[in-house]
């Protein structure tokens, strides 16, 4: 079994050293001290300013946030649990304030849980869309209940 890449191996296939193979993959990968922390520094703010955009899911939303603080990780700098699950109800749009302000009401008695935040998140959603849907089905019926008044001429 390979656990090189055919690009970084035909790179390091002349190496003699595993030490010089483990120099070639860090700057490859992670770069150099100055790249590394311009990379930080760029995660840093995509995670400070981290918002939920139109029409994005919750799922979406978090595959988004999960990349940002799994680079974040990687090059060192670790976000704990609690930290994220406040970042994450700070993205709410305010069509969510609702229910945003009871997660946070939640979150000053207790550390809240990622996952938990997660999976209360997704069922929120779901019964919003199922709401959004019998109102969209109701005004619909009730506007092709409405009969105008014909006029004789």
């Amino acid at each position: 079994m390979q656990a090189l890449n055919d690009d970084d191996l035909s790179h390091v296939i002349n190496c003699t050293l595993a030490y010089k193979v483990w120099q070639f993959l860090i700057t490859t990968h992670e770069g150099t001290s100055q790249v590394k922390m311009a990379k930080i520094d760029l995660l840093r703010s995509q995670y400070e300013n981290f918002h939920m955009h139109d029409n994005e899911s919750i799922n979406d939303m978090i595959t988004r946030f999960t990349k940002i603080t799994n680079g974040l990780s990687s090059l060192g700098d670790k976000i704990d649990n609690d930290q994220r699950g406040l970042n994450i109800i700070r993205a709410l749009p305010t069509s969510w304030k609702v229910k945003s302000t009871t997660l946070k009401k939640l979150n000053d008695k207790e550390e809240m849980d990622f996952m938990g935040l997660v999976k209360n998140l997704k069922a929120h959603e779901m019964e919003r869309k199922d709401r959004e849907e019998r109102d969209t089905k109701k005004k619909k019926s009730i506007a092709s209940n409405i009969r105008l008044p014909t006029m004789k001429i």
